[in-house]
């Protein structure tokens, strides 16, 4: 599946086109929440693939949640309410899902089965083993700051961007 984005930039006019086969990149649409210096908090609605579907309001597997995401930009362009379009790699969202659930995992697992064979007893295992993530979260809200300088995100006005299939 191609999708072309063909962005045009109001003041500049210049023509910017991105090629998105499949898998290079991840794109939302979003509403600019706040700016503060050269941050813009943009926030971003997720929704499953079902949220969109007609019998979502029968079914108990549909979910939308609210998502902030903060963009650095060195250029002041962009207004608090304005619609804008998030894009950044599938790499980055990639090393994302690793840190957030392929690494605790790993280590809930690893901790469970030690924990086991250890004890005996399947109820203190599960136990332990939900405490050994403990560590792991805090490891990363102590380099939250560092994790938060190693994603980067782009940032384009939603009203200049068109999609031809």
């Amino acid at each position: 599946m191609f999708i072309e984005k063909v962005i045009i930039f109001d003041q500049t006019e210049v023509l910017l086109k991105l090629i998105a086969v499949n898998s290079m990149m991840i794109s939302h649409t979003g509403t600019i929440k706040s700016i503060n210096n050269q941050r813009l908090i943009v926030k971003i609605i997720s929704e499953t693939a079902c949220a969109s579907c007609h019998a979502k309001g029968s079914c108990s597997s549909s979910e939308q949640s609210e998502k902030e995401i903060e963009v650095r930009q060195s250029e002041n362009r962009f207004a608090v309410g304005e619609e804008v379009l998030i894009v950044t790699s599938v790499g980055q969202g990639y090393r994302a899902l690793l840190y957030a659930y392929l690494l605790p995992l790993i280590l809930l697992v690893t901790c469970l089965i030690a924990l086991i064979s250890l004890t005996k007893d399947e109820a203190t295992a599960a136990v332990g083993a939900i405490i050994c993530l403990a560590p792991y979260y805090s490891l990363l809200w102590l380099f939250r700051h560092k994790l938060q300088d190693s994603f980067h995100f782009s940032i384009q006005k939603q009203s200049n961007i068109s999609f031809n299939e």
